[in-house]
């Protein structure tokens, strides 16, 4: 591809830094305690995650303090979109360039995302678009690719005016936002053609959907206050206390948030409520229950259990309990390690949610940068420590009992392959068929994926513990 941009010296050719670029990234003068541009702070960030493998969590409070406060719900929503669609943007961007970049030369290559995520996500001139990288690549003290910058965006908006963007003969991971071996993993499990299929959903921006407490209120009452706000809301398909926003709210203008009547949780979390099947007296054990939403939804379904809650992690466990604060309701909290140890004697409950550790996968538009974050040999630790808490578990269930199998991932290896392995090992375990109109039937339980402006990838099995009598 002809090189259109204005000439550069060898230093800028090879994608290095000039001596004295490198000079004023020391000393930077004037840019010196000013609040950057979004795109500046976007490119910044992203090379956090991806070069240091530090988490969006992790990193977006330090890039939106340093924003202007009109800047930092764009400064968020910029991360998020370019790490959906990472992949394409990367592929389009090396297509661009006339050669890759030096590996020096990192944080302009993320610039360079941001400005063609700019160029086809958002509603801006285009020319404003390459401006505003152009300036960020100042700011950033990269004055040597100011030229790089502008002639990659302007090629850029020239295939996108024409039509002719190379984005429609990329390789199939690629046009689904997926690295290779996460494409090739989904691939193996539902057919090539589905695995692009899913991973351009996982590339959608969520909903925000809201679960209505069964004991406070109705739906239909609860869309009735949100119209009377002009809050655009519908009920959910298929959890039955679910209200689907039509736009992102502030939770603080939810009416009720704070008395508990509604709480913040995607439809697919919220089927399983019906699954555990409670009763009043019941003890029901909520395993590795952070943040607890699903420990709050059965509470409210049925206060007159006796709930216990664990997580590994103590700080998790603070964020339950103010969710159950909220809400006026009470469980034992437990900080515990289920893979490791066990927490009662056996035959201790009569319900058991076995919510576990995976590769959540299944809500990667939630958290686009676990593509960046998570390796292919990470599954096999995930598996090992689903199978251990289960083994851990199993014993805790009463003769007659249930436990719900649950995790927000589309893999086989984490689900229905993880669970048949399960039942094979122990005769007493019995698969409960689902009765139910969601998902889509696997050789045992039954598989959610994600849905565009519906809820999540998400797996439940449900299972049972044959009598002493059976």
């Amino acid at each position: 591809m002809a090189n259109n941009g204005p000439k550069t010296d060898a230093n800028q050719r090879r994608g290095g830094q000039p001596k004295g670029d490198r000079q004023r990234r020391r000393h930077p003068g004037g840019n010196a305690g000013r609040a950057r541009s979004p795109e500046a702070l976007v490119a910044e960030g992203l090379l956090q995650v991806v070069q240091q493998g530090r988490s969006l969590d992790q990193v977006l409070p330090e890039l939106t303090g340093r924003a202007q406060a009109a800047h930092r719900s764009v400064v968020q929503a910029m991360s998020y979109e370019v790490l959906r669609h990472y992949e394409q943007l990367a592929w389009w961007r090396d297509q661009l360039l006339d050669r890759p970049l030096n590996p020096r030369a990192a944080e302009v290559g993320m610039l360079l995302l941001v400005g063609l995520e700019r160029l086809t996500g958002s509603k801006r001139e285009p020319s404003r678009v390459v401006n505003a990288a152009v300036h960020a690549a100042r700011e950033l003290n990269h004055n040597w690719a100011t030229g790089l910058v502008n002639a990659v965006l302007r090629r850029a908006v020239r295939q996108v005016e024409s039509g002719e963007t190379p984005l429609p003969k990329a390789p199939p991971a690629v046009r689904a936002r997926l690295p290779d071996w996460l494409f090739g993993m989904l691939a193996a499990d539902w057919g090539e053609e589905r695995a692009v299929e899913i991973g351009e959903r996982l590339a959608t921006h969520p909903p925000m959907t809201l679960r209505v407490s069964a004991v406070e209120e109705s739906v239909p009452g609860y869309l009735e206050r949100l119209a009377e706000q002009s809050v655009e809301a519908s009920a959910t398909r298929h959890a039955p206390h679910g209200v689907a926003l039509g736009a992102p709210l502030d939770v603080e203008r939810l009416p009720g948030f704070h008395q508990g009547l509604v709480s913040v949780q995607d439809e697919a979390a919220q089927l399983v409520v019906d699954l555990i099947d409670l009763a009043p007296g019941q003890r029901v054990l909520d395993a590795c229950c952070a943040p607890g939403g699903k420990t709050l939804a059965m509470l409210d379904t049925e206060p007159a259990v006796a709930m216990t809650a664990v997580d590994i992690d103590v700080t998790r466990l603070a964020r339950v309990q103010d969710n159950l604060e909220r809400a006026g309701r009470f469980a034992e909290l437990v900080c515990a390690d289920l893979s490791a140890q066990s927490i009662e004697p056996p035959a201790s409950f009569d319900r058991i949610l076995a919510d576990v550790p995976c590769s959540a996968t299944g809500v990667i538009r939630r958290h686009p940068d676990i593509k960046r974050l998570r390796r292919p040999d990470d599954l096999d630790a995930l598996v090992k420590r689903q199978r251990e808490i289960l083994e851990r578990l199993w014993p805790l269930l009463r003769p007659g009992g249930r436990l719900v199998y649950a995790t927000c991932s589309i893999l086989k290896r984490e689900n229905a392959k993880q669970v048949e392995a399960f039942l094979k090992a122990h005769p007493d375990a019995v698969a409960v068929p689902m009765d139910v109109d969601w998902g889509e039937p696997q050789s045992v339980g039954r598989q959610l994926f994600p849905e565009v402006d519906g809820h999540d990838g998400f797996y439940y099995a449900v299972l049972e513990k044959r009598s002493e009598a059976g």
